[in-house]
């Protein structure tokens, strides 16, 4: 007749098996799961790269983000110049880890820019002033005060943003 002390040693390796099993999935599954660190590219000559981190805030799911890019020109003490406008399908978005991790935006830098000044009456404009002026385009994201957001844009560029509190709530629209 079998005794259990007969199965203790194949018991022993049963156990052992489990444990070695289980450590190896916990190991595969941390390594499939960590965060890898995004490799950005450094910036071409003429180019810089410009990091939006966006404050902490409760309730980040009510808030988007408008994004504008600006710059600053000089023009004539009369012109009436307010923004600036290009192609926005030249905001190429791109990944660092791809296919959709750690999103980035490329502007080229030689990108064509239409401004439309209008001149005061009544002024000489023979006097030069910088003006800061910014893109007409506007460019929402959801809201991530997790993560920075890299842009690579012109030199001569910048990157402005502001805050838009969403109403969560849908009206119906009457007929």
């Amino acid at each position: 007749m079998l005794k259990f002390s007969d199965f203790e040693p194949i018991i022993k390796i049963k156990f052992a098996m489990k444990n070695v099993i289980l450590f190896f999935s916990i190991l595969y599954s941390l390594n499939i799961y960590s965060q890898e660190k995004p490799n950005y590219p450094e910036p071409e000559k003429g180019m810089k790269r410009v990091d939006l981190k966006l404050p902490k805030i409760e309730n980040d799911k009510d808030y988007k983000v408008e994004i504008k890019f600006g710059m600053e020109i000089e023009v004539s003490e009369c012109s009436d110049v307010q923004d600036f406008s290009f192609n926005s399908k030249n905001l190429e978005n791109k990944y660092a880890i791809p296919p959709y991790r750690y999103p980035y935006y490329v502007l080229p830098k030689e990108i064509p820019v239409d401004i439309f000044t209008f001149n005061k009456s009544n002024c000489k404009e023979s006097k030069k002033v910088k003006k800061k002026i910014l893109s007409s385009q506007n460019i929402f994201r959801e809201y991530n005060g997790y993560y920075t957001i890299p842009f690579y844009i012109p030199e001569n560029w910048t990157i402005e943003y502001r805050l838009w509190k969403v109403n969560s709530e849908f009206k119906n629209v009457e007929h």
